[in-house]
Formats: C-alpha cells, structure tokens, sequence
C-alpha cells in the first residue's frame, strides 16, 4: 500500500477540524506529552459547565452547541468520579467524535451522552488502545481481511474476500476480535482519528452456505453498531447474481446489514459489470487485478498506525482553568 492510504481523506476534511487532542507523533514509537489546549483544539467563546448550577446556568447550557453539550456533561461525569469517562479527554473533547455519536443518536443529547459514555467503557475494557499491536499474523496470512486502495475522494478501503471465510476452523470472538483490530489499524493512520472514514468492499464470488457464521455476526454486529458510527461511507458488494440473490435474505443481508447499520448511508451492490462500476470509484493503480485495476494484491501493505496516547479530563480541565486564567 502507497503511503498516502490511509491518510487522505476528502470528506472528513471537508466537514471541519478534528479539534483531536491525542497524540499522533509518527516519528517515534513512543507517544510523547499531551498538547496544551490551543485556541484551535477547543472553543474560546465557551467556558466548560462544570458546576452544578441553577435556572440561569441550565438555561445557558442548553443554549450550547449540543456537542459542547454532550463534551460537558461527560466532563461531568469524569469529575464526579466516571474513570473510564476520565481516561478519553481527547475523544471527549473532539468536536467531530461527539457529532457523529449525536448523528447517530437523531440530535438526541442525553442518548448521545450515554451512548458515548458506554463506548469510552468499551474501549477500556475491550483493550482498543493496544489492539493494533495484537498478532494476528495467521489471519492475516489468509487475505480474508485487509485494506486495499483508496478511492478517487481519498477514502481507504477495507477488503473482504467473503468466500475464504471458514467458520468451523476459528473462533467467531477471535476473528471478531481480528476484525477490530484491522480496523483501528486502517483508521490510526490518518491524523484524523478517531474519525477516519473508511469504505469496505465486500467480494462474494463463489460464496455459499459454507461460509455462513451467524455466531460471528452476533458479535459483531453490536461493536460496530455501538462504537463506530458514521465513520463507514460506501459497502461495496459484488458481484450479485443469481446465486447471490438467491442467497441474499438467508447468508448475505444479516452480514452487510452489520458492516452498514446508519440508514442514512448505502449499500451499493454492483451489477453487470462490476469491474467498470469500480474504476469509476478507483484508479486503476489503486485498484486490484482481480477486480479489473493493476495493483497486484502482493503490493498492498498493511496501513501505518500513528501512535495513540489518551489524554486525561484532568488535563484538559488543569489546561482550561489555567489559560483562562491567565487571559
């Protein structure tokens, strides 16, 4: 894989800074200090609502842009003792991670503040902050699973080759787990992240039955449901004939349906010509052979992650009360 997968990316660029505060240093394995809050990394004209306050404060907090909403009352909770909440600063800080936990939540505050909060709990205890260093060499040496090209916005893609899927031969929590880790890998290594978007172009030639694995689904479907909304843009799927008609309710729909919950986005099946339909998204050199572009499959090289550090609420409050402070 070139050096610019992974990395450029159009439409997250397009929507706004990322206002990330966690540590993306490539040029040392080792993340280094948090950043102090700069003018760019958190707003200037709003102080944090950290106190519990009457009529009049409660009236100005709901004034708030609904992600400084949601930021300050996770704020909150990490002050009132929430160590998971405590551990993610930067995430809660990050004005395009909370949006996208109020998109997926419908604007709701108090849905996005719990469903945030229990993905903060997630990443601790699912252990998301080392899994990119986790060996799954036997999987990977499988090409099952793993980033391709990028489209012609910039968008990495995740393959999957469907039919090499064997659920009698693995553990659905451990190719789950797999599954995960390749994804954190890909989004890692974008200066974007925790919001890189990311396309998964799913290949069912010669798939059947054989590769159905329901108790894989089951597992999956609620982690990606839960904790990456609104960072998949297109679900490519090809090629649909007959056979992949015929099994599209019982083995593929359950399957798709969890690579792309948000119903805002689509899945696009490619029919006829699945081929052309893709050089039309990728350029040839960015595309494989076996699906009608010239990157040889030898090429493409897992994706860089950038190194992650947390940076803690106590640190970015110290940070604020400190410049405010001094201004």
């Amino acid at each position: 894989m070139k050096e610019k997968r992974g990395s450029g990316e159009a439409d997250a660029q397009d929507e706004r800074s990322t206002h990330s505060l966690a540590t993306t240093e490539p040029s040392s394995p080792c993340a280094v200090s948090p950043p102090s809050l700069t003018p760019s990394s958190t707003p200037t004209q709003h102080h944090l609502t950290l106190e519990r306050g009457g009529g009049g404060e409660r009236q100005a907090f709901n004034k708030m842009p609904k992600w400084m909403q949601v930021r300050d009352m996770l704020l909150r909770a990490a002050q009132d003792g929430d160590r998971y909440c405590e551990q993610y600063g930067d995430i809660i800080a990050n004005q395009v991670a909370v949006e996208r936990f109020i998109s997926s939540s419908k604007g709701n505050v108090e849905r996005a503040f719990k469903d945030l909060k229990a993905h903060l709990k997630w990443r601790h205890e699912y252990r998301v902050d080392g899994i990119v260093d986790e060996d799954f060499s036997d999987l990977k040496a499988r090409n099952e699973v793993y980033w391709g090209g990028v489209d012609k916005r910039g968008v990495p893609t995740l393959t999957w080759i469907l039919r090499k899927h064997d659920a009698n031969n693995q553990r659905p929590e451990r190719f789950v787990r797999f599954f995960i880790h390749q994804i954190e890998t890909g989004m890692r290594a974008s200066p974007n992240y925790p919001n890189t978007t990311f396309n998964i172009m799913v290949d069912l030639d010669e798939v059947g039955l054989h590769n159905n694995d329901t108790e894989m689904v089951a597992h999956l479907q609620p982690l990606l449901v839960n904790n990456y909304p609104k960072v998949r843009k297109a679900l490519l799927v090809f090629p649909i004939n007959w056979l992949v008609s015929l099994l599209w309710d019982t083995l593929l729909k359950p399957i798709l349906m969890t690579l792309q919950p948000d119903i805002e986005d689509k899945i696009i099946p490619l029919r006829g010509d699945y081929k052309a339909a893709l050089l039309d998204r990728f350029a040839p050199e960015e595309l494989e052979e076996a699906f009608g572009g010239t990157l040889p499959l030898s090429v493409t090289r897992p994706p860089q992650p950038l190194p992650y550090k947390r940076v803690p609420c106590s640190v970015i409050v110290q940070d604020r009360l400190r410049r405010s402070g001094s201004g």
